[in-house]
């Protein structure tokens, strides 16, 4: 089984284009050598995460991001276990909804991933258009 977190949080960060994709590049390496998948959105200067991996791993990058500077107010939305990963095809990863082109690229994955029927994946997928979409 694989273990999901969804959290939001406040963003520490001043914003800038180039700190969020610094952000996101160190965290797709380590995301990818913890074989980590989901996906970090960065919108209104708030974050909202998924996390999907081995149970311990999961965790303990949790506890990680709780004591990271970076976020504040941090909010665990969903903490389950799935079959299989929802966001393992996801290609982009990590998102910054800056202008149409990233919402529709999030959109077309999460319209492919409600059609699964999968109750866990149903419930991320609202959690992610509501944040999204607010």
């Amino acid at each position: 089984m694989i273990k999901t977190i969804c959290y939001i949080s406040d963003s520490n960060l001043d914003n800038s284009f180039s700190d969020l994709k610094e952000l996101f590049r160190k965290a797709k390496i380590n995301n990818a050598k913890n074989q980590i998948t989901g996906v970090l959105i960065h919108k209104s200067n708030n974050f909202l995460q998924v996390l999907e991996g081995d149970h311990k791993t999961v965790d303990t990058l949790f506890n990680r991001i709780r004591l990271d500077d970076r976020h504040q107010n941090i909010f665990k939305i969903l903490e389950t276990t799935i079959e299989e990963r929802f966001f393992e095809e996801y290609k982009f990863g990590f998102t910054v909804i800056k202008n149409k082109d990233a919402l529709n690229n999030l959109e077309d994955y999460l319209n492919w991933l409600r059609n699964a029927e999968n109750t866990i994946a149903n419930e991320i997928v609202t959690m992610v258009k509501n944040f999204i979409t607010r």
